[in-house]
């Protein structure tokens, strides 16, 4: 069965508490939906510095496609599938290797969506955008 949680209006503190609440039990795949400027970044930023033992600046992946970050409960992987053209490429930034192991967050995941979707430890995001401040997000 799956469950489903739809969260609207929400500001920015309350995605951030949506981020965290969701890293204090996560699954090891996330997967990041929404348009250009919805918010996956800023959702994948405060989901991982939650985990961290020491905040950093989390960056966007969107340059080097992958970017990993040291937690207290292990590595976390986070992607950024943008402009990737086929799943091929996927084996050469050892995306199926971190899967194995690790926590993923992948944003732009449509590329390899009906893969994940068969994954039992997947959890789908989808954030839309209601105003420029607010949001509402879909578990």
């Amino acid at each position: 069965m799956q469950m489903v949680n739809s969260f609207t209006n929400l500001d920015q503190n309350a995605v951030i508490k949506i981020a965290q609440n969701l890293a204090d039990n996560p699954s090891q795949i996330i997967a990041l939906q929404g348009t250009l400027g919805s918010g996956k970044s800023f959702f994948a930023k405060h989901f991982i510095n939650h985990l961290q033992i020491n905040k950093t600046d989390i960056l966007s992946p969107s340059f080097n496609i992958a970017l990993n970050y040291d937690t207290k409960i292990g590595e976390i992987f986070h992607f950024d599938l943008y402009r990737l053209k086929s799943k091929e490429e996927l084996e050469n930034i050892g995306f199926f290797e971190a899967l194995k192991n690790n926590i993923c967050l992948i944003e732009w995941p449509e590329i390899i969506l009906d893969y994940l979707q068969k994954q039992s430890n997947f959890t789908l995001v989808k954030i839309e955008v209601q105003t420029d401040k607010l949001r509402q997000i879909t578990i």
